[in-house]
C-alpha cells in the first residue's frame, strides 16, 4: 500500500505522538509498505527531505512560529495536490492543525488517529478547545476510520463526538520490547525514581520533586526529557534542598531512556492529560513499578496490564505522593505484565487500512 501519515511533527522532534507515528511507520515500510510522513518545522536546519528508516520523511514550513498553534499553508497545499496519491492517509493529533489541513484538502479516504485528550493544556489553550470542537468534528466526520489507544481515549471521543461511536477501534500503544531487553541498567546504588517527558505545567513534575525530597537520601530522581517547565523545575529542586538528588537528562537518546527505564526502581506520572502512555508501558516492560495519577487512561492501563501501578489523587499533596512512591518501593517484586509490542500495533493498524479499502475508495470532494 502507498501510505501517508499526516503529523504536526516528526523525528528528530521527540514527544509520545512522534514517537507512535515512527514505531509504525518504520515497521510498515520493513513489510514493503511504500511510506511517506508529511509534517511540518520551524527549524530550518532540518532537512526539508529524507528517509530514515525506508520512510519517506516530507517537511514543510511554519511561517509563523508557534508552540501550538503552527501552521503550514505548504503541507495544505501539499496535500490537496496529490490527494490522490496516496491509498491511505493517516492523520495524527486533535490537538494539531494538521487533521484539520488534511480533511480541509479533501484526502480520502482519511484515518484518524486523535490521541485524544479532551482539553487544552493552558489557560489559552482550554478556552479555545470548545470553539475548536467545531472544526474538530469535521475530521471526526470525515474519517474513515478512527483509531483510539485506549479505551479511555475512545469513552471521552465518543462522548464530545457521539458520531465517531460506529469507526472507532481501540488499539493500544505498544513497547520495542527486544530494544528494552537489549538496555544495560546503570549502576547508580541508589534507589532510582524517573519521571519526566516532555516538561510542560500539565505534567506536574513539581509535586514529583517536592514528594522525592521528603525521601530517605539514597532515593535519586531522574527527570527526562525537556520543555518550558525545566528552568522552573530546575528552580524548585534547588528550593527543596534536592538539586544533587535530582538528575535531568535532557534530550536522552532512546538507548539511554531504555537504560534508565531499566534502571528504575520505581516511575512516576502525575500528568493530568494522557491518551495512552508508552512511557508507561515501556518500564512496566522493563519490571519497574509505577505510581501514577487517576486519571481515565492511567487507570485503563492499571486494569488492561493488571500490572504494579500504584494509584495517587491528581490532586495529592507532596505527602500524600511520598508516601505512595514508598509503598512502591518496599511493594512485592513484580511479576512483568503481557504488554503488545510494536509489531502487534502495526499489524493491527495495517488491517484497519486493509478494512478502509475493501470498503471502497470515494473520489476526493
Amino acid at each position: 500500500m502507498k501510505i501517508a501519515f499526516a503529523t504536526g511533527h516528526y523525528f528528530p522532534f521527540v514527544g509520545g505522538i512522534e514517537s507512535h507515528v515512527q514505531q509504525i511507520a518504520r515497521r510498515l515500510a520493513a513489510g514493503g509498505d511504500e511510506i511517506t510522513v508529511l509534517t511540518q518545522t520551524d527549524d530550518r536546519s532540518w532537512r526539508t527531505e529524507e528517509i530514515i528508516d525506508g520512510v519517506l520523511v516530507r517537511r514543510f514550513p511554519v511561517p509563523l512560529p508557534s508552540r501550538h498553534f503552527s501552521v503550514s499553508p505548504a503541507l495544505w497545499r501539499e496535500l490537496r495536490a496529490r490527494r490522490s496519491k496516496w491509498d491511505v492517509v493517516h492523520a495524527h493529533g486533535y490537538h494539531s492543525i494538521v487533521p484539520l489541513l488534511a480533511t480541509s484538502a479533501g484526502v480520502r479516504p482519511l484515518v484518524f488517529t486523535p490521541h485524544y485528550h479532551g482539553t487544552g493544556h493552558s489557560l489559552l489553550r482550554k478556552a479555545l478547545h470548545i470553539p475548536y470542537r467545531r472544526a474538530g468534528r469535521n475530521v471526526v466526520d470525515s474519517a474513515r476510520s478512527i483509531i483510539c489507544v485506549s479505551e479511555a481515549e475512545r469513552r471521552l471521543l465518543i462522548g464530545h463526538f457521539p458520531s465517531a461511536t460506529d469507526k472507532t477501534v481501540v488499539i493500544p500503544n505498544g513497547v520495542d520490547l527486544e530494544g528494552l531487553r537489549a538496555a544495560e541498567p546503570f549502576r547508580t546504588g541508589k534507589t532510582v525514581i524517573v519521571s519526566g517527558g516532555r516538561l510542560e505545567p500539565y505534567k506536574h513534575v513539581d509535586v514529583v520533586i517536592r514528594a522525592v525530597a521528603l525521601l530517605d537520601e539514597d532515593c535519586e530522581l531522574v527527570i527526562t526529557g525537556d520543555g518550558p517547565e525545566r528552568v522552573r523545575l530546575e528552580s524548585c529542586a534547588r528550593e527543596m534542598g534536592a538539586a544533587t538528588r535530582v538528575r535531568f537528562l535532557g534530550l536522552a537518546s532512546v538507548e539511554d531512556l531504555y537504560r534508565w527505564y531499566r534502571t528504575a526502581d520505581v516511575y512516576v506520572s502525575m500528568s493530568s492529560n494522557e491518551a495512552m502512555p508508552v512511557t508507561l508501558l515501556e518500564v512496566l516492560a522493563c519490571g519497574a513499578r509505577v505510581v501514577c495519577s487517576d486519571i481515565p487512561a492511567h487507570m485503563d492501563l492499571k486494569e488492561k496490564t493488571g500490572g504494579p501501578i500504584g494509584i495517587a489523587a491528581l490532586t495529592a499533596s507532596p505527602e500524600e505522593l511520598a508516601q505512595a512512591i514508598r509503598a512502591a518501593i518496599t511493594g512485592r517484586s513484580p511479576t512483568v505484565p503481557l504488554i503488545p509490542t510494536w509489531d502487534d500495533v502495526t499489524e493491527s493498524t495495517r488491517q484497519v487500512y486493509a478494512d478502509v479499502l475493501a470498503e471502497g475508495t470515494p473520489s476526493p470532494s
